[in-house]
């Protein structure tokens, strides 16, 4: 794989580790994104980041107001 290109493998989380269900080899410390496919994610979580992307810019100019307060 080049440097610029993206993979997809398929995993499954089985106690708590993803496990891919390819034949690829990752080498040890490489960086991987995680994308849940959306029929996955619990209901309850589903509701909290829809909540998140609807907050409005002023909602999140208040949070980084905070964050830069607590550092």
């Amino acid at each position: 794989m080049s440097k610029d290109s993206r993979a997809s493998i398929p995993g499954i989380v089985k106690d708590g580790v993803i496990v891919p269900q390819a034949s690829q080899q990752l080498a040890e410390g490489t960086h991987v994104e995680i994308v849940v496919e959306p029929e996955s994610i619990p209901a309850e979580l589903r509701a909290e980041m829809l909540a998140w992307d609807q907050a409005s810019d002023e909602a999140w100019a208040m949070i980084e107001k905070w964050e830069a307060e607590e550092q």
